[in-house]
């Protein structure tokens, strides 16, 4: 597992040019739970981030801009629990 430490690394890891997903975790309560989500970023579509929460099947279609106040991502790069399978 590789872990995410900038939103620069996700977008790296994220951006593959055939749009496919990449899958991250993000751990929670000190390791003990986990949530999987699988993520595409599209620096050509107005930076966006395509997300499937694979704990509930929901999907968000984001600006770049909202990543931070519509997930947890940001919070969980910060607080170093979000990697890459």
């Amino acid at each position: 597992m590789i872990k995410i430490t900038s939103i620069q690394q996700l977008k790296n890891l994220a951006y593959k040019e055939n749009g496919d997903f990449v899958e991250f975790y993000i751990f929670l309560a000190d390791g003990l739970a986990r949530s999987c989500k699988r993520i595409s970023y599209r620096p050509s579509e107005a930076k966006q981030w395509l997300i499937i929460n694979e704990i509930d099947a929901t999907y968000q279609e984001l600006l770049e801009r909202n990543l931070s106040r519509k997930t947890i991502i940001v919070e969980a790069i910060n607080k170093e629990a979000f990697f890459c399978v």
